[in-house]
């Protein structure tokens, strides 16, 4: 019953913060701060968070163990911003990909290796891959480490199938003598990836660049998304 109750206050607070942050995001001069830190070891998943500030509204989130779920309700909260007003017609305002990495510090440790999450540094160049649902994702930064929201995330749709409770890799883009329901083994050279930026009817979308570094197995992002129309 505590359960329960605990749940539900959580989403009934998701939804009110969602319906207050949606409000600020109204305003055509209301930027998005992030700071973000997910460590790909899970070794101390307690220490991983999600902070993003709308106008006058901070949210500091993370994984809440006892519930299962993102403490404060970010998950869906955060779709206040991911969402351009109306947020009920879902045309993207920001890339899916930036979006879904940021869900990593919300959700279950477990996640990392079922959506195969890789972050990879060379020369510089950040690279973030990781399989969501029926979809793969890629970002990718400059050599200093500046992710641009415009160009920087693709999207590859409709590598996996849905199979029971979870997905499998289509034989087209299974590595050769892969496990069809091991994210990690689907074969990258092989993906069609193409923009992930925001739709294109969209009322306004932000621009600019975050900052990513990738130091110890720790993902850190960090910066503001500028809105623009």
């Amino acid at each position: 019953m505590y359960m329960k109750k605990t749940t539900m206050t959580r989403v009934l607070a998701a939804l009110l913060f969602a319906a207050a942050l949606s409000f600020a995001a109204a305003d055509p001069a209301t930027d998005v701060k992030i700071d973000y830190k997910m460590d790909l070891s899970v070794k101390n998943h307690d220490a991983d968070y999600f902070t993003w500030t709308v106008g006058n509204e901070t949210v500091q989130d993370k994984f809440d163990a006892a519930s299962g779920a993102s403490l404060k309700g970010s998950t869906k909260a955060f779709n206040a911003v991911r969402f351009a007003e109306p947020t009920a017609d879902r045309k993207a305002s920001m890339p899916a990909g930036l979006r879904s990495v940021f869900l990593f510090a919300l959700a279950d440790p477990s996640f990392v290796k079922s959506h195969a999450l890789q972050v990879t540094k060379d020369a510089g160049v950040i690279t973030v891959r990781f399989v969501r649902k029926t979809n793969a994702f890629e970002l990718k930064t400059d050599k200093k480490g500046n992710f641009n929201l415009l160009t920087g995330s693709k999207i590859a749709k409709n590598v996996t199938d849905k199979k029971g409770d979870g997905f499998v890799i289509k034989p087209e883009y299974l590595k050769a003598g892969g496990d069809a329901s091991n994210m990690a083994d689907i074969d990258w050279n092989k993906i069609p990836l193409e923009s992930d930026a925001f739709s294109p009817d969209a009322a306004y979308h932000y621009d600019g660049n975050v900052k990513f570094t990738f130091k110890n197995n720790v993902l850190r992002i960090t910066g503001t998304l500028s809105r623009t129309k």
